[in-house]
């Protein structure tokens, strides 16, 4: 079996290529799993549709809790979550996306939801 010598100058672009490939999956799966979960990605009069599905434990009759994230002029708790209503799933989408009716208050795009009580 022979074996080709590689150059260390001809690696870098592989190993370069690889890194940002891994980084890209790695940000993607971070953003949606830290930072999207549970987010309202879409808002109409009495629907919305939530960044949490079937993989998240997500089912049809949960009831989560609305707040609305206010930023605040404070160094030590620059934000606070206000409570502003509540939904209930009416429709796994799949195993990422859910459909909800609003059940009381308000809610809209880029709001929070939380499953209610324990």
């Amino acid at each position: 079996m022979m074996y080709r010598k590689i150059s260390l100058k001809s690696a870098v672009p592989l190993i370069l290529a690889t890194f940002v490939i891994f980084l890209m999956f790695s940000c993607a799966t971070v953003y949606h799993g830290f930072i999207m979960k549970g987010s309202i990605i879409e808002a109409s009069d009495s629907d919305v549709y939530l960044c949490i599905g079937s993989k998240d434990g997500a089912s049809v009759g949960q009831e989560l809790d609305v707040y609305k994230v206010i930023q605040r002029q404070s160094r030590t708790k620059p934000f606070r979550r206000v409570h502003t209503g509540e939904v209930k799933i009416t429709e796994i989408i799949d195993e990422h996306f859910a459909k909800a009716t609003v059940i009381s208050g308000k809610a809209e795009k880029n709001d929070i939801v939380e499953l209610t009580g324990p």
